[in-house]
């Protein structure tokens, strides 16, 4: 059994259509794949979508402001021509919004059916607490509290399947990838993979 562990940068990959290897090893694992998520990320995948969408309806907005601005000019072609293809870019924005949406319902849906949450405990908040309490903070991810939060839970779910592999995919690679995260990672049996792609390729030298 290998236990699959991804985050909120995964989640965020899928909704926007930039990982199509991710949509599709989520939506079809192996029968031998557990996929398992802090449940933190659904809390902070939603945060960042309701963010994405705000930026989204400002540029709609200032479209729209500028498609009015550009009827009231009678006299320029090019005033004509301009609002012609904003018209067109806003309702393409719309359209893209509205597949952004359906898509991140869709797997943050197909998550909460088939993969295992994992919780924090009081022992983690403890221990990033008392990390936070030194006067010079020893947490593993700098100037990030909630990514901390993440790679607990992760290492402690791996702590209590010690006799299982695991495998970690992030594109999130400033943070997860450093070399002190990922020896961390190691020393709990867990292979860190930047991109879906990679641990693809990994996973069929595996069985080849």
């Amino acid at each position: 059994m290998l236990i699959l562990y991804i985050e909120t940068n995964i989640i965020m990959a899928v909704a926007k259509g930039r990982d199509l290897e991710a949509e599709k090893l989520l939506r079809y694992p192996p029968p031998s794949m557990r996929i398992a998520i802090p449940a933190i990320c659904y809390i902070e995948a939603i945060n960042t979508y309701r963010k994405d969408k705000e930026y989204q309806l400002k540029f709609q907005a200032e479209m729209d402001k500028q498609i009015n601005e550009s009827i009231r000019d009678q006299t320029s072609i090019h005033a004509k021509s301009f609002s012609r293809h904003l018209q067109k870019a806003s309702i393409e924005n719309t359209l893209l919004l509205n597949n952004i949406q359906n898509r991140f319902s869709e797997i943050i849906n197909l998550l909460i059916e088939n993969a295992e949450n994992i919780n924090f405990n009081g022992s983690i908040i403890k221990a990033i607490s008392e990390q936070i309490f030194l006067e010079k903070e020893t947490l593993l991810i700098k100037n990030d509290l909630m990514d901390n939060l993440i790679l607990q839970c992760i290492l402690s779910h791996a702590n209590q399947h010690h006799n299982k592999r695991k495998v970690f995919i992030s594109g999130n690679t400033k943070d997860f990838g450093k070399e002190n995260v990922k020896q961390i990672l190691n020393s709990a049996g867990i292979e860190y993979f930047g991109n879906t792609k990679n641990f693809l390729g990994w996973l069929n030298s595996q069985s080849s």
